[in-house]
């Protein structure tokens, strides 16, 4: 018999790749609790939870319009912790870099990563480099990884209700569109989203029960998953989702999945229908386009559901590779 392997579907943030993360049954997490969400968690005593992550990014090409690998391996560590409630106190950064890539370009990734930490007040404070021969690393792969802090009736893991609103922070697609545009060769207006979350979260994390970053899989992947976790069903008006109309034109012209692209500065959350109004205005001062796109129904079958203009169809989990690698 044919012997299984690994392909490029099961890092692309779908079906494949929650399969084979199920998979991996590691025989001890001690008192960590949330392990499969953006952070885990661990209940430090004095109502204080510890809140970690990490990420590895192999992004291609490692530049693009509005950023580069290092811009989105810094904002997306920051943003996992975010999510969670928590308050990012430090990352790590590791390289592992292809022999002869240009120095100039590893300055304007670390610069970037460096402008972050400056702005956000987050630092960096313990690292690793490696170097390996020409070919056998893609120009380099980034790993960073976060520690935070929330008091636990701040963590956004809450549980969701019938009636619920769903939130979206911003347009989608953006970093999607950005980053093809340099694969593809085609000439845009539009530049990355990739952006730190925490002022965003933290202006609405007492009125959302919680919150995710679609990045991999977009927010089909995520809404499917917050789905299934918390059994529960999801309706979507499409009408509602924002992306500008280049976004549109570009997934189309590409035939791709506009709910299936990574961002790198939106997020998803939950509120009551009483929150839902006052996080949506709240949000909106961030970003204009910021939406109620949806709500939490009662459906046995725990499915992400579209409302279109001719129909509902149901929206699933992404399978298969969904577009080269962009984060």
């Amino acid at each position: 018999m044919e012997k299984e392997v690994i392909n490029l579907a099961h890092g692309s943030g779908g079906k494949e790749m929650q399969e084979l993360i199920e998979n991996f049954k590691f025989p001890n997490r001690g008192d960590w609790e949330n392990c499969y969400n953006d952070s885990a968690t661990l209940d430090i005593g004095y109502g204080q939870n510890l809140v970690f992550t990490t990420d590895s990014y192999v992004v291609d090409p490692i530049f693009f319009p509005g950023g580069n690998i290092g811009h989105i391996a810094a904002c997306g560590t920051i943003n996992d912790l975010a999510v969670m409630g928590a308050q990012p106190r430090g990352l790590s950064l590791g390289l592992v870099i292809e022999e002869g890539l240009p120095t100039e370009d590893l300055g304007v990734i670390i610069d970037s990563i460096i402008r972050v930490s400056e702005d956000t007040g987050i630092p960096i404070v313990t690292g690793d480099t490696k170097v390996m021969e020409k070919g056998k690393v893609d120009k380099i792969v980034i790993n960073t990884s976060g520690v935070g802090m929330v008091h636990s009736e701040g963590l956004l893991t809450r549980e969701l209700e019938v009636g619920d609103k769903v939130i979206l922070s911003g347009g989608l697609g953006e970093h999607a569109v950005a980053l093809l545009s340099r694969k593809f060769d085609y000439e845009t207006d539009i530049i990355t989203d990739s952006k730190p979350l925490v002022d965003e979260v933290m202006a609405v994390e007492d009125l959302v029960k919680i919150a995710k970053d679609p990045t991999r899989g977009g927010i089909a992947a995520v809404l499917n998953e917050i789905s299934k976790t918390h059994g529960v069903g999801i309706l979507l008006d499409e009408e509602a989702i924002p992306a500008k109309q280049e976004v549109r034109n570009v997934t189309e012209m590409l035939g791709l999945n506009l709910y299936e692209l990574a961002c790198e500065g939106r997020f998803v959350c939950f509120a009551t229908q009483e929150h839902a109004g006052t996080v949506v205005d709240t949000l909106q001062q961030f970003n204009p386009d910021a939406a109620i796109i949806g709500e939490v129904v009662d459906d046995t079958g725990h499915r992400v559901i579209l409302q279109t203009m001719l129909g509902r169809r149901i929206l699933p989990a992404p399978t298969g590779r969904i577009v080269p690698r962009i984060c």
